[in-house]
């Protein structure tokens, strides 16, 4: 049986029961996790991110009926098994190398040309902003493209953090690229939320510990941000 023909039969047995049918059903390779679908009537085609593709039956289940509620127009909820699979460290060991390998913008790289994103953690953890457990089984590094429009990016999913090459520069101040890993190692702290917002109430709450916090997003708009929300 080969993965897409798993992910029919599996997707087919929760489909019927709710009186949808899986016309298709395929694994595709995004770099992102994603899940897409296409619906006419009650027949369904579909296409999950492959990242899934040697996931547990049951966690694959779980998965199903949590994409059949998307189609049908509720609110997702995500199973247990399928949470329990996706934060295991053999699924995050395993695929995030898929992931970097697909993201061509990360370098894969913590030491940049002037600033090493490990001196950020460092001054984070001696200031106790940051514990170690919040970068538990994670990899931080610089992109190869200097954006100043997103200059941090964080996968809780693959637990990666990716800091603007634009803040490899000595003329950038410690703080600020402290601050971006901050922000990044926040989202690595909540983990992975699908059903949750990226910065919600709390998430804004720890942001602003950080000293001079206003100051720093500042400098970062000053650098050619638009938005607020530049980190995410």
């Amino acid at each position: 049986m080969t993965a897409d023909d798993r992910i029919g039969e599996i997707f087919s047995a929760e489909a019927e029961q709710s009186g949808i049918s899986i016309t298709d059903a395929a694994f595709f390779s995004p770099k992102e996790f994603q899940a897409v679908w296409r619906r006419r009537g009650n027949n369904v085609s579909i296409k999950i991110s492959d990242y899934l593709s040697d996931a547990p039956d049951a966690a694959l289940s779980e998965f199903a009926c949590t994409l059949l509620d998307m189609v049908a127009g509720r609110k997702p909820t995500y199973g247990g098994r399928y949470m329990e699979w996706v934060t295991s460290d053999e699924f995050i060991n395993n695929k995030r190398r898929i992931y970097i390998r697909r993201s061509k913008n990360l370098r894969g790289d913590h030491i940049g040309k002037e600033k090493d994103l490990s001196a950020s953690l460092d001054r984070l953890l001696e200031s106790g902003l940051i514990a170690p457990s919040d970068i538990d089984n994670s990899v931080f590094t610089w992109t190869s493209r200097p954006n100043v429009r997103r200059v941090g990016y964080c996968s809780p999913m693959m637990r990666v953090v990716a800091v603007s090459s634009a803040l490899d520069d000595p003329a950038v101040p410690d703080e600020v690229a402290d601050y971006v890993v901050y922000h990044e190692t926040l989202h690595l702290r909540q983990g992975y939320r699908p059903a949750s917002r990226a910065h919600d109430a709390q998430f804004r709450e720890m942001e602003r510990r950080f000293p001079g916090f206003k100051n720093i997003e500042a400098y970062l708009r000053r650098m050619g941000t638009q938005r607020r929300d530049h980190v995410e």
